[in-house]
């Protein structure tokens, strides 16, 4: 079995009850992070701002509509879009402030939040 192949069994098989009390807090810490980026991101998409910062978040958000697909997914901010166009959307928001500290654990490639 692949690692990919393993790693999706996990996250079949995986439930919220079965974390432990110290793993439900760190992931509530993260999803909170990372809602906080994505929400400050929103934030510079005033088009009156003078430097208008918030112009490749627009972008991105008026592609969604250009390649169409079936609206199942909440786009951060309101709104709905297909699977993957919501999780690039979603996920330029939380990246876009570029908020993560640095991550230099021995044997790690990168920040908690990019998983």
């Amino acid at each position: 079995m692949t690692l990919v192949q393993e790693l999706s069994q996990f996250v079949v098989k995986a439930s919220f009850e079965d974390l432990s009390e110290a793993a439900r807090q760190a992931l509530k810490i993260r999803v909170l992070d990372s809602l906080g980026c994505a929400i400050g991101a929103l934030e510079v998409e005033d088009p009156r701002s003078v430097a208008d910062r918030g112009a490749p978040i627009r972008m991105v958000r008026a592609q969604l509509a250009d390649f169409g697909g079936a609206a199942h997914c909440t786009l951060i901010g309101g709104g709905k879009t297909a699977p993957d166009r919501a999780a690039f959307y979603n996920g330029a928001l939380v990246r876009y402030l570029d908020f993560n500290d640095s991550y230099l654990a021995k044997g790690e490639t990168c920040h908690p939040s990019d998983n």
